[in-house]
């Protein structure tokens, strides 16, 4: 009986390189991390200089593959923004970000709403960080 076929060694080893893929493949590209995020305003001391920035900071995500997107008054805002990407954190192996957006003291008076939006693999829609000027303390 022919049927069935006694697995010969190189069956086996084909199995196994398969399954050391799969594993390499979770390690080092399944394993996601979600982000935190926090927005903040610009200081009383800062607006007193004639400038402001505001701050996202992006923490503990893994792939590096992050972005972040501002908006003021729910329009996407690109010039004035630096962002720079912290060293893989030792521990987890996951990164982090700092965003700043950096606007006059005028600018920054003349709108009131103020969003950094993240997109990363780990999220099914965009992580949205918010402040409005109007409500907050004087």
């Amino acid at each position: 009986n022919h049927d069935l076929e006694t697995p010969s060694p190189l069956h086996y080893f084909v199995l196994l390189l398969s399954l050391i893929k799969d594993i390499l493949l979770q390690t080092l590209f399944g394993s996601v991390a979600q982000p935190s995020a926090f927005i903040f305003q610009p200081s009383e001391e800062q607006l007193k200089t004639g400038s402001a920035s505001v701050v996202c900071l992006v923490n503990n995500f893994y792939p590096k593959t992050a972005t972040v997107q501002w908006k003021i008054d729910d329009v996407t805002k690109s010039s004035g923004v630096s962002t720079s990407f912290t060293e893989q954190d030792s521990k987890d192996n996951t990164y982090s970000l700092s965003s700043t957006l950096a606007l006059t003291k005028d600018e920054y008076n003349a709108h009131d709403k103020f969003s950094c939006e993240i997109t990363h693999p780990s999220l099914s829609s965009a992580l949205v960080k918010s402040f409005r000027r109007s409500q907050c303390s004087e």
